[in-house]
């Protein structure tokens, strides 16, 4: 375990040591600091609201809102209405047995007979010893 550390810490600081290298100067002037601060102004469209495919986005109440008339998504699990009692189940969707749980066994009356009978030859020889 110290030697894993030891290692993670060596390999953390080769590569912050070769983050800081650079192979340019930074650029400090006057003009390019004024371009990378400079504050753009909003876009003055006339016409505020977008529609997009699927999708409408207009400014309102200090927000932009975006109103999607398109169902892009099928519902998802617990989204139904109905199934608001019943929690998400990650594994609804592609048959997952769980592990621990048994298999449901479906037997017919031939199998079931075999079981019963089984079964009693095994109470008969636990009742001798």
């Amino acid at each position: 375990m110290q030697k894993a550390t030891i290692a993670l810490l060596i390999t953390l600081a080769a590569g912050i040591a070769r983050a800081q290298t650079t192979t340019t100067a930074p650029d400090y002037s006057r003009e390019h600091l004024r371009q990378v601060f400079a504050a753009t102004p909003p876009e003055s469209d006339q016409n505020k609201v977008h529609v997009n495919f699927g999708d409408i986005e207009f400014p309102g109440f200090g927000f932009n809102w975006r109103l999607g008339f398109l169902p892009f998504l099928a519902p998802l699990h617990g989204s139904v209405p109905g199934t608001t009692r019943v929690l998400p189940d990650a594994f609804s969707m592609n048959h997952v047995v769980f592990p621990g749980t048994r298999p449901v066994i479906t037997r017919d009356a031939e199998m079931q007979r075999e079981m019963v009978r089984i079964g009693r030859l095994n109470v008969r020889t636990t009742r001798r010893h």
